[in-house]
């Protein structure tokens, strides 16, 4: 096991301490003699890394501060095969997936999620359109299977250029507010629902997200022509400004 004292354990919470412990012992059979990981408050789940010679410093997701030695150790041995010659493409563990997919997971870190995300207007219900009536027509449909816990909701602004997106980890998915005008047909959301409900249903995956077996499951959606061309005119047309 690495001696961490080096970087100032003293000053560590538990926590902390367990970070460092972990990833130092994983650099060190990666060949590197100097670690440095802090877990960092990000918004999204990510994690972020420098390397120089046989020193890295990490910022990794406080969402993982409380998931225990074995799965932060399954992390740095992901983040580490990422950052070697070739570079892993799947960081994630098997036993880490089971964990995101757990209900402790999302119990604990959906809320923090939220709290963290400044553009939201934490209802699914709009002034016209209710995204969790659409859902349920698209489960109607079978079109898509029921996702637990997903969380949905409209953004407080009109983003015209990003009309929808998703945490797959998080299960959140927002709509933007731009769709929800009476003189939007209702389809319209629900495509941009149907799409970012695929990415849920999808789960974790490395590579294209909107790779050629997406686009054609996308163009299931009964009115995705019709959809597409509302789109188009959100983007170009001044009154949507």
């Amino acid at each position: 096991m690495t001696d961490i004292s080096y970087w100032g354990a003293i000053g560590m919470n538990d926590q902390e301490r367990q970070l460092q412990q972990c990833f130092s012992d994983v650099g060190a059979e990666h060949g590197f003699s100097r670690v440095m990981a802090n877990w960092e408050r990000f918004k999204e789940f990510k994690a972020t890394w420098k390397r120089c010679s046989g020193s890295a410093e990490l910022r990794i997701t406080d969402y993982m501060m409380d998931s225990g030695p074995e799965l932060i150790n399954d992390l740095a041995k992901g983040i580490f095969g990422r950052m070697g010659r070739g570079g892993a493409k799947d960081i994630y563990s098997e036993r880490l997936r089971q964990h995101f997919l757990s209900p402790e997971f999302i119990q604990r870190n959906q809320p923090l999620y939220l709290k963290r995300s400044r553009n939201l207007a934490y209802q699914h219900q709009g002034h016209v359109h209710d995204l969790q009536a659409l859902q349920n027509d698209l489960l109607d449909m079978g079109l898509i299977s029921k996702v637990p816990e997903a969380y949905l909701t409209w953004t407080k602004g009109d983003n015209r250029q990003r009309v929808g997106y998703c945490s797959v980890i998080m299960r959140v998915v927002a709509v933007s507010r731009v769709l929800d005008r009476q003189e939007t047909p209702s389809y319209v959301p629900s495509y941009v629902l149907y799409h970012e409900l695929l990415h849920l249903e999808d789960g974790l995956r490395f590579g294209s997200y909107h790779d050629r077996e997406f686009r054609e499951r996308e163009r299931v959606h009964p009115y995705h022509k019709e959809a597409e061309r509302w789109l188009r005119k959100i983007v170009a047309d001044p009154q949507f400004r």
